[in-house]
């Protein structure tokens, strides 16, 4: 694995355990909002192919995160 896609990872799943302690769709909704506002299009490029892939290491928030963001494209 490269050390982009392990960069992304980490940052995706930071960003879902900060929304964990929310209610299961205000987490995915908040942890997609997040990756909508404040990544690129080429880091959320990267991590949905990563996801399509095989998404090993990803908390689960950010996989639903992804799913979401792929649906309101």
């Amino acid at each position: 694995m490269s050390d982009d896609i392990e960069e992304l990872i980490r940052m995706a799943n930071q960003i879902a355990t900060f929304f964990q302690a929310y209610p299961e769709e205000e987490a995915v909704n908040g942890t997609a909002e997040h990756i909508r506002d404040f990544w690129t299009s080429a880091m959320r490029a990267r991590l949905d192919r990563y996801v399509a892939d095989n998404g090993t290491g990803l908390h689960p928030l950010v996989t639903r995160a992804m799913g979401h963001l792929q649906q309101a494209a």
